[in-house]
């Protein structure tokens, strides 16, 4: 009987596909140059490991040419250069360590502030708004169902009381024909707990963090 038309809504979901566009742009920039740091971490890698293969290759060899004085001193002096471009790379990589998080810090404001930007485009849905106007409109409806029902009882029911339910001997007899033109008898069929809004807190809650709370259930069909 009553439904919500999503089809705006629906439109500007389909719409959301560039919401972090901003955010997106800034941390392609920032693993563009994140790279560089990466390629050049990779070469000092590298370096190292060939050095570590020379190092160990030149003490092997020194040690096989103790008996000659000028390999064993060519050596030596190999395997010093090779220890002091070991530091050199060692100082490097330390270096890169802290070039790491320069890049993150310069990158962190900047993050922030365009992700706050991009996010906040969630607030064009006012949901408390939308929550009102939908619970307005459900109840209005509702009401105005319940009251035609009455309306439509009330001829009905001045003949019934005029001509039974003011008999208080009859009404003694036949207690479910009573009850059956109560006052609440033209109230439609309500299930709930005392206490629960229409539309409870915490299925809103979980609606605003992106999940349909697993109460809330799609009827098997359509109500027509």
């Amino acid at each position: 009987m009553l439904k919500i038309d999503r089809s705006e809504l629906d439109r500007a979901i389909k719409n959301m596909v560039a919401m972090y566009a901003d955010t997106e742009k800034v941390l392609a920039d920032y693993e563009e140059e994140k790279q560089v740091l990466v390629n050049r971490e990779n070469g000092f890698k590298e370096r190292m490991l060939q050095l570590q293969k020379e190092h160990t290759q030149v003490l092997l060899d020194r040690e096989s040419s103790k008996d000659n004085t000028s390999d064993y001193i060519k050596l030596s002096k190999k395997l010093t250069a090779a220890n002091d471009d070991i530091q050199i790379i060692v100082s490097l990589q330390a270096q890169l360590k802290e070039d790491f998080k320069e890049l993150k810090q310069k990158y962190i404001p900047i993050i922030r502030d365009t992700y706050s930007n991009d996010v906040s485009a969630k607030n064009e849905f006012p949901v408390n708004d939308t929550i009102d106007y939908v619970k307005y409109e459900l109840l209005n409806a509702i009401a105005d169902y319940a009251k035609e029902v009455r309306k439509l009882q009330l001829p009905i029911r001045e003949i019934v009381g005029d001509e039974f339910l003011g008999d208080s001997q009859l009404m003694q007899e036949n207690k479910s024909f009573q009850r059956a033109f109560e006052f609440d008898s033209t109230y439609l069929s309500y299930v709930g707990d005392l206490g629960n809004y229409v539309i409870a807190k915490n299925h809103v809650l979980s609606s605003i963090s992106g999940n349909l709370h697993p109460e809330v259930r799609k009827p098997v069909k359509d109500v027509e």
